[in-house]
């Protein structure tokens, strides 16, 4: 039985953002959640939570020791677990690290695009955001990279670079040369680099994905099983130092750990112990609907630009030969009945772009698409 395979009308029942947020004859394919069947792991340790009214405060060791072991499976990292602590979720981990780093304020340098919660959350920390573009391909730009560091440096403003690896939007994967260069420019401007991981385990190959911390042990990473898990809506994520950077950990505030929800770390632990097969198989279904659309886009819009990614469920598409104007996905949101996201929101580099979220049923992706071809053919009669 497929796990992205529910059919429109029992998706429909969803009552997450995903399929609230727009009219109901509108396609959802925008925000980064599944339309999954959960790992049976997963549901019969919840199910066994509730049915027990064993829904008090969390303990984090089980969570912590399954983290080590599945990071040690499938990226053969070794991570002492006296490296690691609980948060509330990745981005308040992101957040949390960067006050350490960066106690009286400075800049956090940021990808030109990228994931688009990135500029909110460092504003809402209070400190400068600074974009730098990828290149052309999608990948680290260390030209753009060092200039951004080194005028950090030069004006005397303190800096930290969040890093997004695997790349949200663009699904590329840093190389181990890439993630190299990055730590040497870290090393020698004073940039400390953290990493947002949280769609490690959804590259097309385990053994692609480079954890940023066996680059540089001044390192700070945020991880989690939700994304991969389709465990949005249950709160709980990891932070994890290098060997140089224990020290900021133990200033992080405890508060931060207690925040977590026991039913999502109790969750995420049975993913990361027990979860993998299912993860195998999303992680197939999502090529095949990666093939599906490459396919419907060489048939029926050409003209739209995909580099194809490595990782993740997301299509980063470039629209701009169909003529949808300034804002492409509101006008794919009303007139072809189509949600994708708007790619200006992830910087200025994508206003021409749209992200698509393939984690669906092929039936909805199809649709989606001949959707968006019956637009552009009336717009271009």
């Amino acid at each position: 039985m497929r796990i992205l395979g529910a059919d429109l009308e029992t998706n429909r029942r969803r009552t997450s953002v995903k399929w609230q947020a727009f009219p109901p004859d509108v396609l959802p394919l925008w925000v980064a959640e599944m339309d999954a069947t959960l790992a049976p792991p997963v549901v019969a340790e919840v199910v066994d939570l509730i049915q027990r009214g064993d829904t008090g405060y969390p303990w984090p060791t089980p969570y912590i020791e399954a983290f080590v072991d599945f990071a040690a499976d499938l990226w053969h990292w070794g991570v002492p677990q006296t490296h690691v602590r609980t948060v509330t979720d990745v981005m308040v981990g992101m957040e949390e690290l960067t006050r350490i780093l960066l106690p009286d304020g400075g800049q956090v340098i940021i990808d030109d695009p990228v994931y688009d919660a990135f500029p909110l959350h460092i504003e809402n920390i209070r400190r400068e955001v600074v974009r730098v573009p990828l290149s052309h391909e999608g990948r680290l730009n260390h030209d753009a990279l060092e200039a951004a560091f080194a005028a950090a440096q030069g004006e005397g403003r303190p800096a930290v670079y969040w890093l997004c690896n695997p790349q949200n939007p663009t699904g590329t994967v840093p190389t181990r040369a890439e993630l190299t260069g990055l730590a040497d420019l870290s090393h020698r401007y004073g940039v400390r680099v953290v990493s947002d991981e949280i769609h490690a385990p959804l590259c097309d190959n385990h053994d692609d994905f480079v954890p940023y911390l066996t680059v540089d042990p001044r390192g700070l990473t945020a991880a989690s099983p939700s994304k991969a898990f389709s465990l949005a809506g249950l709160k709980a994520g990891l932070v994890i130092a290098g060997d140089d950077a224990t020290a900021d950990l133990t200033q992080l505030h405890p508060v931060v750990s207690y925040a977590s929800s026991h039913v999502a770390v109790r969750a995420h632990t049975a993913a990361y112990r027990e979860g993998r097969p299912w993860l195998d198989q999303v992680r197939s279904e999502i090529l095949e609907n990666r093939e599906l659309l490459r396919s419907l886009l060489a048939e029926k819009l050409p003209r739209v630009g995909w580099r194809q990614p490595h990782a993740t469920y997301l299509a980063w598409l470039d629209v701009r030969e169909l003529g949808l104007g300034t804002r492409p996905a509101h006008t794919l949101a009303k007139r072809a009945q189509v949600a994708v996201s708007e790619g200006a929101n992830y910087g200025p580099s994508g206003k021409s772009f749209v992200r698509m979220n393939l984690a669906t049923s092929p039936e909805i992706i199809t649709e989606a698409v001949d959707r968006i071809e019956h637009l552009v053919d009336d717009w271009m009669d």
